[in-house]
């Protein structure tokens, strides 16, 4: 028999929300546990670290639930008459099934972002969710939704059947008790400063460990302060120093031996004269490929000089295209995406926290590889495999000086494509057409193009490698961007132009972000080749050094002497014994190394020792050991002065910095 619903029992609004923030709690720890385990795998340390992360992550779940669910409980106290109709049970329970939903999907969708970025949600996600299109389209490619969505919708059904359905109609049929709806304000008002502040001072981190650190923020909470987190703020919130200091350093860290101070004392500027001899009788074109997450972890043995055995690795053209070639072995991106890259290579400008300048408001006219050659009679142009509108690329490409940019609708031979764009074959083949246009016309130029293959869900036309493409196939479909580059080499020595021609390839970024240190350095290598069999001689150089330093290498290779604000330097010139320098961002962490020891900047305002080893290795703790003073000098003086310049405009073309020598 149907037992009517006691109207009279008070507080049935309140118990239920308290109920809500519980399924919320158990959902967060759930994730919590899932992942512990698998960092457990990983990460060798005691258990005290990780009960730490337990503790400050259940408060900071508790927090996070209570923030959100908030306007939930004032809706059940102060809509109670609109909630009392029929039309408003029935949209209540509508509302409680959409955000339960939501609740589990992103807990299913956590524990996906964690294996493919080995992090929380973060900016990343923050970006993604901006362009939902592409974003639904790669999850519809990458995973067979007829597999989780059904599981998924039972887990969300049970939890609603079994804790949620009839305490919600109790709680839409209770009788208000007098003064709750007051009471119900007054723990709104309270709770929700007591959580601000929780939410605001966190998260916290218990131990030296990245990974286990990542335990101990709520999901939710860590997303929210990717949305909201103003990273136009670096003074008050970074490690300091006083510019009077920070700039010589700075200048000392940009000067080779052929540069020549032209920055006055106290100018807020690094340029320099940058003398490459005389004028060269006939100015190269450029051609410049960067290859989607395309990291040093698919072709290491190519570091072995004795290594012949190309075919049994993921990137034999890129070994062969090597030989012939200028090939820089410890090159580190600046950041583990592609605008990133982006910023790095044709600004060389350093990270700073929070996105890249290609993506924030005031980098229109940045100094750039673009401009700069314009002033020397080269046309530039760019093209991408697929939409030039995502994440502000298109744009930020017009902005620093490419005319035209050029995307996948330009593309005329679309034979495949994902949701990225067109498979590589097929924007090298576009690429070919372009290029012999531009070849056409008197004058050199400088040609750009970005790969999008290797990309989840990394497919790509059957029959090129011997191997079948699927959506969890990584390193098949680095296999095909490999096949794809060689056919394009190939094709381009066949063409008129190839012989004047300098080549560079680059990898944005690498294809996974992994390990327990605060950045997770060994993440980011990507190979570098610069090719011109006909000027440059092959050779392998292990000098350290950034993905921003590719516009001065570039420059310095074709021989132009100019007035140079980059902060960037000639790859070709960094002593070989290990005193070259890497920057990169992850998150709000800002790290600068130099071989052989690394500081890392973070938003509490200490600077974090390291010490780091070139190669396929993370950073380890200084325990007990000093960080060299200049090393965390040096990266808060990089990273300061960047941010400084960006907001007040000093690294614009308008200023005039960037052009060739008189």
């Amino acid at each position: 028999m149907h037992r009517p619903a006691d109207t009279t029992r008070p507080y049935r609004r309140l118990a239920f929300w308290l109920r809500c923030l519980i399924v919320f709690m158990l959902l967060s720890a759930s994730v919590r546990l899932v992942l512990t385990i698998w960092i457990a795998r990983d990460t060798p340390d005691d258990i005290l670290p990780f009960a730490a992360a337990w503790l400050f992550g259940t408060v900071d779940d508790a927090a996070t639930a209570i923030l959100l669910g908030l306007p939930f409980l004032l809706g059940l106290y102060f809509l109670r008459k609109p909630l009392s109709w029929r039309i408003g049970k029935v949209a209540a329970h509508i509302l409680l099934l959409l955000l339960l939903g939501l609740a589990v999907f992103s807990a299913v969708a956590e524990l996906f972002f964690w294996e493919e970025y080995n992090s929380r949600f973060n900016g990343i996600a923050v970006y993604y969710l901006i362009f939902p299109k592409e974003v639904l389209g790669n999850i519809r490619e990458s995973f067979d939704l007829r597999l989780y969505l059904p599981p998924i919708g039972a887990v969300v059904l049970a939890i609603y059947g079994f804790f949620l359905f009839r305490p919600l109609n109790r709680a839409l049929a209770a009788t208000m008790q007098l003064g709750e709806q007051k009471r119900a304000l007054l723990l709104t008002i309270g709770s929700g400063l007591i959580t601000a502040l929780i939410i605001y001072a966190g998260p916290r981190e218990p131990a030296t460990s990245r990974t286990i650190n990542e335990l101990a923020v709520n999901g939710m909470h860590s997303i929210l302060r990717a949305f909201v987190t103003n990273d136009s703020k670096y003074d008050g919130i970074y490690a300091g120093i006083d510019e009077a200091e920070a700039l010589p350093l700075l200048r000392a860290m940009v000067a080779q031996d052929n540069t020549t101070n032209l920055a006055a004392p106290g100018e807020r500027s690094i340029r320099r004269h940058v003398d490459n001899g005389p004028a060269p009788a006939k100015k190269l074109n450029v051609v410049l490929i960067l290859e989607e997450s395309y990291g040093s972890v698919y072709f290491e043995d190519v570091f072995q000089e004795k290594q012949r055995d190309y075919w049994r690795t993921m990137s034999p053209n890129w070994h062969r295209i090597a030989e012939d070639g200028l090939l820089f072995t410890n090159i580190y991106a600046t950041g583990d995406r592609t605008v990133r890259a982006l910023e790095a290579i044709f600004t060389s400008f350093p990270p700073i926290p929070g996105i890249s300048t290609a993506r924030r408001a005031g980098s229109e006219g940045m100094n750039s590889l673009p401009f700069l050659l314009k002033q020397f009679g080269y046309r530039s142009s760019f093209l991408y495999g697929g939409p030039t509108s995502f994440d502000n690329m298109g744009y930020f490409w017009r902005s620093i000086g490419f005319s035209p940019v050029l995307g996948q609708s330009d593309i005329a031979d679309q034979g495949f494509k994902t949701i990225w764009g067109v498979a590589d074959e097929y924007l090298f083949k576009e690429a070919l057409t372009r290029i012999d246009q531009l070849a056409a016309e008197p004058g050199p130029f400088f040609f750009a193009c970005l790969t999008v293959t290797n990309h989840r869900p990394f497919l790509y036309p059957e029959g090129r490698v011997p191997f079948k493409p699927g959506p969890s196939d990584r390193d098949h479909a680095a296999a095909y961007a490999d096949w794809a580059l060689g056919q394009f080499i190939d094709a381009a020595r066949k063409k008129p132009w190839f012989d004047d021609t300098l080549f560079v390839m680059i990898g944005d970024h690498g294809p996974k972000v992994w390990g327990a240190a605060q950045i997770p350095v060994q993440a980011f290598r990507v190979p570098l080749i610069f090719l011109a069999p006909k000027y440059i001689k092959a050779e392998r150089n292990p000098a350290l050094g950034s993905s921003m330093d590719v516009g001065p290498t570039i420059l310095g290779l074709l021989g132009l002497s100019y007035d140079s604000p980059f902060f960037g330097v000639d790859l070709r010139r960094v002593p070989r014994d290990g005193s070259g320098r890497i920057a990169m961002a992850h998150n709000f962490d800002v790290a600068f190394g130099n071989g052989s020891n690394a500081a890392i900047l973070t938003p509490q305002g200490d600077v974090r020792p390291y010490s780091m080893r070139t190669g396929p290795y993370q950073l380890e703790p200084l325990k007990g050991a000093q960080l060299p003073e200049l090393i965390r000098r040096q990266a808060i003086a990089q990273t300061q002065t960047a941010h400084r310049m960006f907001y007040a405009r000093q690294y614009h073309e308008l200023s005039g910095t960037a052009k060739p020598a008189n």
